[in-house]
């Protein structure tokens, strides 16, 4: 009887272990199966996180070079009511020297700018007419180019070459590829824009970078050990590659891209990563289509970014199967445990991927999956951090602490964008020039003149507690005035008239001397169509209070 008993104690035994066994297996897999979409979505997010980070900079050069050309090309939709008119030197003179003018401005404040061009309807002028200008490094200016030269960039024979009449046609503002320049040997891109005045076309606008100013700029990114970022089209045209820096003329199946080409077409980005093989090596990549409508994609090996979770399948599925191994309910108990982090993990990175740092996983275990929870808070944590010092030290100036021409850049497209709403603002712009800058400098040093600078920064934002101060040169500042400020703007531009002088080198340290030129202007609801309107008056009046506290020609 016994024996019988004992025999059925065992089947019972036997049959609790393989139960036990067998939910050991599930939920070890189903365990598994989480730490798998967890891993896949963490290296989603951060490869997708890299892409947005590495084009953010590229993106507000692309945006700032449309947004300044669009102003201009508007700007001489306004000025050319009639056609016809551009057959009269004068009047078109008046319009080239005004178009330079404002261009040059541009350009210099936006500091990515290679060259500037506008070329007028040759049908409607009797010939080639405008200008081309480019940055030339060893004066320190934009330089024009010869008639020569311009005849043989956009004219052949016919008139304009053939990718600027099929412009034309289309008539609409275009990104051109990089293309190798052989005028100055580099490679660039240029933003065009045709402008048509009452049906007919008047002329057209571009402005140009360098491809190698977009590189450096992806050259920033840390993309786990090896990876690397790339600039391609849709159809597979390397335009920058670490293997291809000059760009080269491939397909997507070159680099094993083919399977997600409708996937490169029509498509901003994408959340999920593309899978694929390279040299051999498997590869993932995250893709953001930049604003010129190339594609920058971030890579990195597989085996770097999933480097861990081959150490976390081991622990994972060794723990589960030891503690399910006493009890079956030990083992779903242990199997609960293991579960309800990793869904906090899983839920916790859901958030992170749409820019939640801020809630934490609340997990006290001491096992790897706590370390899991404890690195996922680690890791919150230190993007949140880097997050915010990015985009303090993107907007800020690291001498004087204050905004920098990014963050001026911002200011303004933000302004741009509230004339067109209601209420309109009420804002007022002062331009502030430091008087004597270059003197400092060459007759006591650097360090003096950045004393210099520190000095007239602390006044001016001492004096304008309630504005914002930009530095938009080396010792040019912008003050948008605003809130109490510029309720007050009488009596706080009063106090700067003492300060309008010329510079005292006799003195001990003339250094602390405060001594610069400034212009104000009001935003005016009634005339002024955009921001620069404004700001051009206030730099007017400060070149004129310049030349007046100088008493010579400015510099």
């Amino acid at each position: 009887m016994r024996r019988i008993i004992w025999s059925l104690q065992t089947q019972f035994l036997v049959l609790i272990l393989g139960i036990t066994l067998a939910l050991i297996l599930v939920l070890g897999f189903l365990n598994l199966q989480t730490v798998n979409g967890t891993s896949t979505r963490i290296a989603t997010i951060s490869l997708n996180w890299q892409a947005q980070r590495t084009s953010a900079p590229i993106q507000g050069v692309l945006t700032s070079t449309m947004d300044m050309t669009d102003i201009l090309a508007n700007g001489l939709i306004k000025d050319v009511p009639d056609p016809s008119r551009l057959s009269d030197p004068a009047f078109r003179e008046d319009i080239l020297v005004h178009l330079q003018k404002h261009f040059n401005l541009s350009a210099k404040n936006s500091t990515t700018v290679f060259g500037y061009y506008v070329q007028f309807n040759p049908e409607l002028t009797g010939g080639p007419a405008g200008f081309w200008y480019t940055w030339d490094p060893r004066q320190g200016q934009y330089v024009p180019h010869s008639r020569e030269a311009m005849g043989a960039y956009f004219y052949g024979k016919g008139g304009f070459l053939p990718y600027f009449r099929d412009l034309i046609a289309d008539g609409k503002p275009v990104w051109r590829n990089p293309y190798d320049d052989h005028n100055f040997g580099v490679r660039r891109i240029s933003y065009i824009v045709p402008v048509y005045s009452n049906g007919t076309f008047v002329a057209f606008l571009g402005m140009s970078i360098r491809m190698d100013t977009l590189v450096t700029m992806m050259s920033y990114a840390r993309i786990y050990d090896t990876g690397y970022a790339a600039l391609f089209s849709d159809d597979g045209e390397i335009f920058y590659h670490p293997d291809y820096p000059e760009g080269a003329s491939t397909t997507l199946k070159d680099f094993g891209l083919e399977p997600y080409a409708d996937l490169l077409k029509g498509r901003d980005s994408n959340t999920d990563l593309f899978t694929y093989y390279y040299k051999g090596e498997k590869k993932e990549m995250a893709f953001i289509t930049l604003k010129n409508g190339m594609n920058l994609g971030v890579v990195a090996p597989d085996e770097e970014i999933y480097r861990e979770r081959g150490y976390t399948y081991g622990r994972l599925l060794f723990l589960t199967i030891l503690f399910g191994l006493f009890t079956s309910v030990l083992a779903i108990i242990t199997a609960n445990r293991i579960i309800a982090p990793l869904k906090d993990i899983d839920a916790a990175a859901k958030r992170m991927g749409r820019g939640d740092y801020d809630t934490f996983i609340h997990n006290n275990r001491g096992d790897e999956v706590g370390e899991l929870a404890q690195n996922m808070n680690q890791t919150m944590v230190l993007m949140k951090d880097m997050f915010t010092r990015l985009e303090k030290q993107a907007m800020e100036d690291t001498l004087t602490r204050v905004k920098n021409n990014r963050a001026y850049e911002q200011m303004v497209h933000e302004l741009n964008h509230r004339m067109y709403q209601e209420p309109k603002p009420a804002f007022g712009v002062l331009m502030v020039d430091v008087n004597g800058l270059k003197g400092v400098n060459d007759r006591f040093g650097h360090e003096q003149g950045n004393l210099l600078l520190k000095h007239t920064v602390k006044t001016i934002c001492d004096l304008f507690k309630h504005s914002p101060v930009y530095r938009v040169g080396g010792d040019e500042f912008v003050v948008i005035l605003q809130n109490q400020d510029y309720t007050n703007r009488k009596a706080l531009l009063e106090q700067l008239r003492p300060f309008s002088r010329k510079r005292d080198y006799s003195l001990k340290e003339p250094w602390l001397q405060l001594a610069f030129a400034s212009g104000f202007s009001n935003y005016d609801p009634e005339t002024d169509e955009n921001y620069l309107q404004v700001f051009l008056r206030a730099d007017a009046a400060m070149y004129l209070d310049k030349k007046s506290s100088e008493g010579k020609e400015m510099r």
